[in-house]
């Protein structure tokens, strides 16, 4: 199962969505994030950010979902 997805949202701008875990009532913990570039500069930062989140490395969130 993917962990992350990636989609397009104008000519040069990405959405990143992954899972960050799940919370106290186990719900998944959805994280997104806008990459500028290439689809591919999106898929190095989605795989940063999935690296990041298993080793607990990702700053909280002031808007959890």
């Amino acid at each position: 199962m993917a962990r992350g997805s990636i989609r397009r949202r104008g000519k040069r701008s990405w959405q990143i969505r992954f899972d960050d875990g799940v919370n106290a009532k186990g719900r998944r913990n959805a994280c997104w994030a806008t990459v500028r570039g290439t689809r591919q500069d999106a898929q190095r930062e989605l795989t940063r950010l999935l690296g990041a989140a298993d080793a607990c490395m990702l700053p909280a969130s002031s808007n959890p979902t």
